[in-house]
């Protein structure tokens, strides 16, 4: 299924059940059916799971002017109140874990039940007083380094035939440009949504990867000591970057267990 965004870039989306509110959102170059470990599960638990392409990716619009995440936020927002999605949980992967931080900065008073966060540090550029950004990037190297995506494995041991199969299809028929897409990359890089999570009300999971080749995973200890009240972390062993994929079945459990909880 298809809606128009308010600048007029076609968003495809699909809504799987009834029941409490699940929206998924992928990352940077990713697809909608990265999810197809976590439909599957949350449907038969009896919620309503609705994931889509954001601008950009697989079977959604192209917008030659995207250099900000900001229309990313804006496309949530106006999904769901096209949907009239109410009281949502949010689980977002990379970037789309930093589009739920932007969605927290920018829509405050939205309600949400939770947010889960995957493998996303809030701030990707590093500095002597934050040593958990992307890999070793910092204001001066940030563009060279994710030009070249790292030059790294992006998973400990790939993911599943399942998903792979679900995926490939899609990656054919709308092979995602990196180059093109780099400006909204680097302006990502940039953000710094440290205060927001800080000062969050919102139920806050963020899960991270023992062997993720980007993010050292302390930097949601600090978020959570930061705001105990409403962060709590959990690690998750032997996945790289895409650990609802590479680790479904522990994800699955930890995701379970937080939704049953809110």
């Amino acid at each position: 299924m298809n809606f128009k965004t308010s600048d007029g870039v076609r968003i495809n989306y699909y809504v799987y059940g009834t029941g409490k509110p699940v929206v998924l959102i992928h990352g940077f170059g990713g697809y909608q059916q990265i999810w197809c470990l976590q439909i599957e599960n949350l449907i038969r638990q009896g919620y309503q799971v609705i994931t889509y392409d954001q601008r950009n990716h697989g079977a959604s619009g192209r917008d030659q002017n995207l250099t900000t995440i900001k229309p990313l936020i804006k496309d949530l927002y106006e999904l769901m109140m096209f949907l009239q999605i109410e009281n949502p949980f949010l689980i977002g992967h990379s970037m789309g874990a930093a589009v739920i931080y932007g969605f927290l900065t920018f829509y405050p008073d939205f309600p949400l039940r939770g947010v889960i966060s995957i493998d996303q540090s809030p701030k990707m550029l590093n500095t002597a007083q934050w040593q958990y950004g992307y890999m070793d990037v910092t204001r001066a190297s940030y563009k060279l380094k994710l030009r070249e995506h790292g030059n790294v494995r992006e998973t400990l041991n790939g993911v599943p035939a399942q998903v792979i199969s679900k995926l490939a299809p899609e990656k054919e028929m709308f092979p995602f440009v990196r180059t093109e897409n780099l400006p909204l990359l680097y302006d990502h890089a940039k953000r710094d949504w440290r205060s927001t999570l800080i000062n969050t009300h919102v139920a806050t999971l963020l899960v991270t990867a023992n062997q993720s080749p980007y993010f050292n995973g302390s930097f949601a200890d600090v978020m959570r000591d930061a705001n105990p009240e409403f962060i709590t972390h959990q690690a998750v062993d032997q996945s790289g970057h895409v650990v609802m994929a590479e680790q479904a079945k522990k994800f699955n459990e930890i995701m379970d267990k937080y939704l049953q909880g809110h």
